[in-house]
């Protein structure tokens, strides 16, 4: 089961240099999903310019961009398919708040990743169920 990372690290003044060489250990190994995402948060990006004006593509690629650092950032999800209900609404609604700061309101953000997993669904054949029940 993918966990969520919340809460605050005390780490001990001759331990750091550890947990930095385990930071950077882990951010490498995690660089081919991010890479992935966002290839993906491109194509749907060109997916979206069809449709849309680019005030409105760039919101939702943003919205997206901040979902991807997210997952990757504070989960230990390595597919697409391992994103629960919770990661898509409340844990990422509550990361977006306190970490970035704009007018996105919880409907916007809902209504992006909401854009964003139907398109995985219908143009890459990347079905995540439980997110798309989440983002209804």
């Amino acid at each position: 089961m993918p966990k969520i990372f919340t809460g605050k690290v005390v780490i001990p003044g001759d331990q750091f240099d550890d947990y930095l060489q385990a930071l950077e250990a882990a951010t490498e190994a995690r660089a081919p999903f991010r890479q992935y995402m966002n290839a993906l948060n491109a194509e749907f990006a060109s997916y979206l310019a069809a449709k849309y004006v680019k005030k409105t593509v760039r919101k939702h690629t943003s919205i997206v961009d901040m979902f991807i650092e997210f997952i990757c950032g504070h989960t230990d999800v390595e597919q697409l398919e391992e994103i629960t209900r919770g990661m898509v609404n409340s844990h990422f609604r509550s990361w977006y708040k306190k970490k970035v700061w704009d007018e996105a309101t919880d409907n916007d953000l809902r209504v992006a990743l909401r854009k964003f997993f139907q398109f995985l669904a219908t143009e890459k054949g990347i079905t995540n169920q439980k997110a798309m029940d989440a983002l209804k």
